[in-house]
């Protein structure tokens, strides 16, 4: 792909980012916070639109890239740029969904748990932010260690998530606080697999473990 067309790419996938680290923000502020849940929705559902024109912005590039070179493209580079958009565009979702949890009415803005929610909350967001950071890194080393720190992160989820459908915690929100956990697994889960595309063979993208 010529420069200005990764360029192009480049720009509208962080602009992803950046959006939803915008709704991640909001709602997890809405969880944690004292955030009034109405004077954000309008703003979160607009920027929830706005990752999802980026993304077929990102598709339309792709398709006129490969009409104007069809006798020399690069295969593996539009796969992993298509893999990358969806995979920040799955992000955005989840991060609404968490939004979606304080709609219903549940908060987790008191008990004994809110000082490690917000850890979590701070380690994800950085997640999201180094994500970013690694869309024009030339650094490996940095890609690998991303990849290795959300796989960590991911697990964790996962055993929180176990002991909550095993009931061998109790907690005051057992159902909200199982969806809350799980919507962060994914987050972490689409950063990793976004990472994943900009090192590894087109053959094992999303496919870290096996």
């Amino acid at each position: 792909m010529s420069k200005e067309s990764l360029d192009n790419i480049d720009a509208k996938l962080s602009e992803m980012l950046t959006n939803s680290m915008h709704i991640y923000d909001v709602s997890m502020n809405c969880l944690l916070g004292d955030t009034n849940l109405d004077t954000v929705r309008d703003d979160l559902y607009a920027t929830d639109k706005a990752i999802n024109e980026l993304h077929r912005e990102v598709r339309r590039e792709m398709i006129v890239h490969s009409a104007v070179n069809s006798r020399n493209l690069d295969i593996p580079l539009l796969l992993s740029y298509m893999t990358m958009s969806k995979d920040i565009e799955r992000i955005g979702d989840y991060c609404k969904n968490l939004f979606e949890i304080a709609e219903t009415g549940n908060t987790f803005t008191k008990g004994e748990n809110l000082d490690s929610y917000i850890e979590l909350r701070n380690d994800i967001g950085k997640l999201i932010v180094y994500l970013q950071s690694c869309l024009n890194l030339e650094d490996e080393t940095k890609i690998h260690d991303l990849i290795t720190l959300g796989s960590s992160m991911s697990t964790d989820l996962d055993d929180k998530i176990t002991a909550l459908l095993e009931n061998k915690e109790t907690i005051e929100y057992p159902v909200s606080t199982t969806l809350f956990y799980r919507y962060l697994k994914r987050i972490v889960s689409h950063i990793v697999n976004a990472s994943t595309a900009l090192i590894m063979p087109t053959d094992q993208i999303d496919y870290l473990d096996e």
